[in-house]
């Protein structure tokens, strides 16, 4: 290089620099003009001029910060910065419809949500400030923000008890056990029940070949091309427990012929008196009776039955057994009688009660049920059967274990499939990835995912051994919920300690009691100390409510003490010895700890006290608008006709004084009784008794619970 060229930088070189510091200095313009242009600081501005519009603009901007609001709970492993969009979230003012969002206040829950944060709720990723990422799955996330039609989902990852907050997921958890879904797969916070479907080890004594036939091929439920449910012709709002499954003419047959073969316990006849039956047999009124005696004892009360009025058809009845309008055209009459008679002799984890028939009783109801409840239609489409071949019987063997049958069904013989299906105890929680869409056309999103499975398996998987279920949208999008719900085991110590666990009461009296308590199933119908049905008073505290004498009658002829319900308890022809030890143990174990059993005697109470409380009954305080006494009264709040038998001294004095204390939600007011009033009133209740046949005092009350339904 010559000496004078020497320390010049070439063209080039200088050119190129040039450029350089040009497209530096552009990019420092750019950076700061798109930090400027954020979305997170965009709504940051948007609030501050919102807020400037309010009247409560100084509170609005108290705390404000222009910069990234987080919240940070590294116990729960959670960086939350959705606050920094939603300004107002935890703003009452903000509340109104009219509110702009992200501006708007969240609706009142019980936790703070600088305690909490967002996302342990609603999902979604926590750190990001741009919506898209925050909201929505990403290559480098896929949990996307939990949409609000199913936020109730949220609540049951920590919440494993129904909530009156959350009647979407309470009714999601309801199916999946109604549905038996336990059978085949695991959920988190579902039990699987002792028994799921019956028992079809004697199946064979109970019904024909052509009726499984039937069954298995229209399980009680049809769906006509409009979609409506119909249940042997009666529309119907419930999906049967026994899902429906695709089966050919084939599978058809050899599964009906497999079951029919089961008849592992033979039917004990019932041997009725041939005198009995044949002077009955003469009486042209035999059905008659029966059916009177059906009605009589209050069947209706747990099974339902289809009734046409004015043109209408639909299921009367409860539903806590099978509905019954056919059933004559199901079971066999040997298999009915025997049934009615020990229904623990055929299925002995049946809920059904053990009646103290009389045989004429029995022969009637039996005559009743199988001449009355039948349907001589109902087989007309199944085709001639004949007798089942071995080939026939081996393949139904097959087939039942390849359909997942014994993960509900009970055969002799044949163990039970749990886990048939996948395990779903963390279904809520899994990424897109992990979902198997196969080359379906479901939309890649796991609520998406769920419904396509449960409405139609054979469209994410064709090789799908899941049945189908035909849901409303309603019951639909709660099953959604209550899969949402299960998130498996708490990733952090932190969020493990937010877990509720449901409570899950028990209560399995012995000695004698005991008895008599599995006997006539109590439980189904009645709750003790939380443990047992809804349907009937909860008896829990009965031993302080009701005197021994009238439990004792009561047992004997159940009545009502409300005239309106349907819905009554069942005639058990319940024995002497049986009442009185039902009596003597309410008596002595189910007391209130707030009715003070030795309160005064009702020998105690005068005249004159009564005389006041009558006044006090009619005038001032007008207890008549919603209580019978006689003839006249509302029919808000029970009969009082016969109070001075039913109730305790103990129980009327206190009931008075706080009857939400006894029976907490009761619709009767609390009033505010002086002691003379309250002593006035309790003398007036006790002296309304009504005799019986026999002399003997009892009620036209049923299942004892002044204020247990109020």
């Amino acid at each position: 290089m010559p000496a004078e060229n020497m320390g010049k930088v070439p063209y080039r070189l200088r050119l190129a620099f040039a450029i350089s510091s040009v497209a530096f200095v552009v990019a420092l313009a750019i950076s700061p003009i798109k930090d400027l242009r954020r979305e997170w600081k965009r709504y940051k501005r948007e609030f501050t001029r919102f807020a400037q519009t309010r009247p409560d603009t100084k509170r609005l901007l108290a705390d404000f910060n222009p910069g990234i609001d987080q919240i940070w709970l590294p116990e729960m492993g959670v960086v939350d910065r959705c606050t920094t969009c939603h300004q107002g979230i935890s703003q009452p003012s903000l509340a109104a419809a009219s509110v702009p969002q992200p501006f708007r206040a969240h609706p009142p829950i019980p936790h703070h949500v600088q305690e909490w944060g967002c996302v342990v709720c609603h999902r979604g990723q926590g750190p990001s400030t741009e919506v898209a990422e925050a909201h929505e799955t990403t290559l480098a996330w896929e949990q996307p923000i939990l949409q609000t039609h199913f936020i109730q989902g949220a609540c049951g990852s920590c919440h494993h008890d129904d909530l009156p907050e959350t009647p979407q997921l309470n009714r999601g958890r309801h199916l999946l056990e109604e549905l038996n879904c336990s059978g085949c797969h695991r959920l988190q916070g579902i039990d699987r029940p002792v028994m799921l479907g019956p028992d079809l080890s004697s199946i064979g004594t109970k019904v024909s070949r052509e009726w499984i036939y039937k069954w298995l091929k229209e399980p009680r439920t049809i769906t006509d091309a409009d979609g409506n449910v119909t249940v042997n012709g009666v529309e119907n709002e419930e999906e049967p427990r026994m899902p429906k499954f695709r089966l050919t003419e084939q599978e058809l047959r050899a599964l009906s012929a497999f079951l029919t073969a089961q008849r592992a316990k033979p039917v004990e006849p019932v041997k009725f008196d041939t005198r009995l039956v044949a002077a009955w047999s003469k009486k042209p009124d035999l059905v008659d009776q029966g059916e009177v005696r059906f009605r009589q004892m209050f069947c209706s009360t747990c099974h339902s039955i289809a009734v046409t009025r004015a043109g209408e058809t639909k299921l009367v009845g409860g539903d806590i057994g099978p509905e019954l309008t056919k059933v004559g055209t199901k079971v066999k009459l040997e298999w009915l009688a025997a049934w009615l008679r020990n229904p623990q002799g055929y299925l002995p984890n049946s809920k059904m009660p053990r009646y103290e028939w009389s045989e004429t009783d029995l022969f009637q109801v039996t005559q009743y049920i199988q001449t009355k409840l039948v349907d001589t239609d109902l087989l007309g489409n199944v085709p001639q059967l004949g007798t089942a071949s071995d080939d026939e019987v081996k393949l139904g063997r097959r087939l039942f274990l390849e359909k997942g049958c014994a993960g509900c069904h009970v055969i002799e013989g044949i163990g039970s499939q749990k886990d048939f299906g996948p395990d779903l105890t963390s279904l809520g929680a899994k990424n897109v990835s992990q979902l198997d869409f196969g080359s379906s056309k479901v939309p890649r999103n796991l609520i998406s995912y769920v419904q396509a499975k449960i409405t139609d398996p054979h469209s994410v998987n064709s090789a799908a051994r899941m049945p189908e279920y035909h849901l409303t949208s309603a019951d639909l999008d709660a099953v959604t919920t209550a899969l949402l719900a299960m998130t498996g085991t708490p990733m952090t110590t932190g969020m493990e300690k937010l877990i509720v666990p449901g409570h899950h009461a028990e209560f399995h009296p012995s000695g004698e009691f005991g008895k008599v308590y599995e006997r006539y199933k109590c439980y189904v119908c009645h709750q003790f100390n939380g443990f047992g049905g809804t349907l009937a008073p909860d008896l829990s505290y009965e031993g302080s409510r009701a005197t021994r004498e009238w439990t004792i009658q009561f047992l004997k002829n159940p009545q009502t003490v409300r005239p309106t319900l349907t819905l009554r308890m069942p005639q058990f022809n319940m024995l002497d010895r049986e009442a009185a030890i039902v009596a003597d143990y309410l008596g002595f174990v189910l007391q209130h700890p707030d009715v003070n059993p030795t309160a005064p005697a009702p020998s105690e109470f005068t005249p004159q006290m009564a005389a006041l409380g009558k006044e006090l009954y009619e005038v001032k305080y007008q207890c008549q608008a919603c209580h019978t006494i006689g003839t006249t009264g509302g029919y808000v709040g029970p009969s009082l006709n016969n109070t001075g038998n039913w109730l305790t001294p103990a129980w009327i004095k206190a009931w008075l004084r706080n009857p939400q204390v006894l029976v907490p939600g009761t619709i009767e007011p609390r009033r505010t009784f002086t002691d003379v009033e309250l002593n006035a009133l309790t003398a007036y209740l006790l002296t309304l008794k009504q005799a019986s046949s026999t002399g003997k005092a009892h009620s036209a009350s049923g299942g004892a619970s002044a204020g247990g339904q109020k």
